[in-house]
């Protein structure tokens, strides 16, 4: 086991005196020096009990036993136990054995003076971790630094086994070791957000001190993590504490380099750079945080009228400049509210705006079209007043549909007991690990379920977090989501033939009244007829861009069985190589979001451009890189017979498009079971699908 630093003086160069020993020594990477190990008298291999148990030759062991040669309460000099060796190689079978033949899972052995389980604990196999807790190992027993099994973990970063533990019931979250250092403590020391937020949920107290008077606050000041810091501030850890050489955090910020991370973290928490609480400017709001949403939400509106409005009655020379300006001012503007608003929506790209600027566009259209074009063109063109008014009536129910329901939330264990027996099936499943197991949410996960940093929730079938209608795509919406983008694309062609149409019906105005710079005359004079209508209708249609590759990603998916979460993890994509089904404008594909299930720094997000940014919110890279699958037609098929969802085409368009009850169009209009969906013709429910359905059922 490796030596670890940590909490006993804030110095960034050398933090820490404590040193945790290992079993029996360690080289620093976590590898056993059998060469350290005291001199033993040679014995021939067969009867070498440490060494067969270092190996796991169980047959070997029980021959050695039968000759009575050897017992399973046999240790070497320094007290170490066969019970010890095969702990740490992960042998489980060896060490159920050994347990039914009377091994004491007490035992201390080696120069840390530690039990088999935290042997086991160090190479992070939690099945035979979770054996010996369940045949009496003690968890609360430490090493000869005063280490216990909690510490041990968190030192390790090791989140899955943190959750093991607490989950035990005679495990207190905040027991100190030797100098009054709580797992809190070392989790902020380390930097290792996840484990916090697991020991945070659990109730860990964030105003326990340690022997120096530090604090969990202290100690992520030490580190500089601004995850741990602004964590620790959000669940009302003290501000101003002092510790015992009345040094508070915010003098440790300073003696610790990491002040910028501090009034970072204290800003996102909604207090100023002294940590005094900031209060929201407008007294009469009683929700700021609902009221945030609902501006940026609203604010596209007004940028995207102004904007045009602008454009339209200025020469172009002017109009061009001054609206970039007045729109790029009026978005800053906006921005200053974010201030005020929770740690989750610091960003633009985690408001509702760009929901809104859709949603302020097909507004904009739908006043321009009730307003000038449908009185001018309802006697002449009908019909095509008709099909517009449908395909914009559906598109927006669609739109509104997908945004509000719920995309298939799975839910929460209903108790910390049937966590626990949901953690226990998947430890014997050898399946306790990031794919199949939630640490935010705690659950089990289901096939092809996704856990959402947005929603903070898991979403069975996933398909991506769109942030154009500000909530994920999943089994329940993602039909609703589809309906939506075709109905878009349908009323764009429609709106931009009655525009034409519009056009020839209005008069052409007096040649004094046209003043054009840029235009052909011939240009001009059609221009000069209705320039705002011309500009709204204009913007909306390049949305055809966008929605024509985004449906046809779409569709082909749908055609594959592959949603576009599975689509981009399978294809191991660059940071360019995503899209606006990706619903962020982060590139971060992890599957729980409960950060690294050890102790790795997390990684510091690449700097992109802005054309990079609306690159990948456009779909441009997704669009190409489907469209270029041609080229590489063995990668392809060798990818879809690794897809065990796929049943054909027309099966796959079948499962997506019905319920196995008629064509869908009832569930269409909200009728659709929550979770459900079709697999290969068979009704399953995705927030339960742990396994495949058998072959005879599909």
């Amino acid at each position: 086991m490796a030596s670890k630093e940590g909490p006993a003086t804030p110095s960034r160069e050398r933090p820490a005196v404590i040193t945790i020993p290992s079993a029996p020594t360690s080289n620093g990477n976590g590898h056993l020096e059998l060469d350290d190990m005291p001199s033993s008298p040679i014995h021939p291999i067969q009867e070498d009990l440490m060494a067969l148990a270092r190996l796991g030759e169980l047959r070997s062991i029980q021959k050695l036993f039968d000759s009575g040669k050897a017992s399973a309460t046999s240790a070497d000099p320094q007290g170490i136990t066969a019970l010890h060796w095969a702990a740490i190689n992960g042998h489980y079978a060896l060490c159920h054995y050994l347990i039914e033949a009377g091994a004491n899972v007490n035992a201390k052995g080696g120069d840390a003076e530690a039990t088999p389980v935290l042997w086991a604990s160090k190479r992070c196999h939690l099945d035979v971790v979770n054996l010996l807790l369940q045949h009496g190992a003690d968890p609360l027993l430490t090493d000869d630094q005063g280490y216990n099994l909690l510490h041990s973990a968190t030192l390790d970063g090791n989140v899955f086994q943190l959750i093991l533990l607490l989950h035990q019931a005679d495990v207190p979250v905040d027991i100190a070791d030797s100098q009054g250092h709580t797992s809190l403590m070392w989790a902020a020391y380390k930097g290792f957000p996840a484990c916090l937020d697991v020991l945070l949920k659990w109730g860990a107290d964030v105003h326990a001190r340690d022997d120096l008077g530090f604090t969990a606050l202290h100690w992520a000041l030490v580190k500089g993590s601004y995850n741990c810091i602004q964590k620790l501030v959000e669940y009302g850890a003290d501000r101003f504490v002092a510790n015992n050489e009345g040094k508070t955090p915010a003098v440790t910020a300073k003696d610790m380099n990491s002040t910028r991370q501090w009034h970072r973290a204290l800003e996102d928490s909604g207090f100023d750079s002294s940590g005094n609480p900031r209060n929201f400017p407008l007294t009469f709001v009683k929700d700021s945080k609902k009221f945030i949403e609902r501006f940026f939400f609203c604010w596209p509106f007004v940028v995207i009228g102004v904007t045009l409005y602008i454009l339209s009655i200025m020469p172009v020379y002017f109009g061009l400049p001054i609206s970039m300006i007045t729109s790029y001012s009026l978005q800053r503007a906006s921005q200053f509210l974010l201030k005020w608003a929770p740690s989750d929506m610091k960003h633009m790209h985690n408001t509702p705006f760009l929901a809104g600027v859709f949603a302020s566009t097909l507004t904009w259209v739908g006043i321009r079209y009730i307003t000038h074009i449908l009185p001018t063109t309802f006697a002449s063109h009908f019909f095509l007043n008709f099909f517009f008014v449908v395909s914009y009536g559906l598109c927006a129910y669609y739109y509104i549909t997908a945004m509000r329901m719920d995309p298939g939330f799975i839910p929460r264990s209903a108790s910390r007991g049937q966590q626990k027996a949901t953690i226990e099936e998947l430890i014997d499943a050898r399946a306790f690990d990031e794919q199949h197991f939630c640490t935010i949410c705690m659950i089990r996960k289901p096939l092809r379920s996704k856990h959402c940093r947005r929603c903070k929730r898991c979403v069975a079938r996933h398909d991506h977090d769109c942030p154009w209608l500000r909530n994920c795509v999943g089994v329940n919406n993602h039909r609703a989501f589809v309906l939506y983008i075709i109905f878009l694309l349908i009323g764009i062609i429609f709106l931009i033939q009655l525009t034409l149409a519009y056009l020839t019906l209005l008069p052409t105005p007096p040649a004094s009244a046209i003043h054009c710079e840029v235009l052909k005359p011939e240009f001009c004079a059609q221009w000069s007829k209705d320039p705002f209508t011309l500009l709204v209708n204009g913007w909306g249609s390049v949305q055809l861009t966008w929605t024509t590759m985004l449906l046809f990603v779409q569709l082909t998916q749908i055609a594959r069985a592959v949603t576009t979460w599975e689509a981009m993890r399978n294809n191991h994509p660059g940071p360019l190589t995503t899209a606006i089904t990706t619903g962020s404008t982060s590139a971060n594909m992890q599957t729980s979001g409960g950060g690294p299930a050890t102790g790795t720094s997390p990684r510091t997000a690449t700097s992109e451009g802005c054309f990079s940014q609306w690159k990948r919110l456009l779909g441009v890279d997704t669009f190409v890189a489907t469209a270029l699958h041609g080229s590489r037609a063995q990668e392809v098929l060798a990818q879809r017979r690794e897809n065990p969802f796929t049943k054909g085409i027309v099966r796959n368009c079948m499962d997506f498009w019905t319920d196995g009850e008629g064509s869908g169009v009832k569930s269409m209009f909200g009728g659709k079971e929550p979770g459900m969906g079709l697999l290969g013709g068979v009704k399953v429910d995705y927030r339960k699908l742990f396994d495949l359905p058998r072959n005879e059922e599909v």
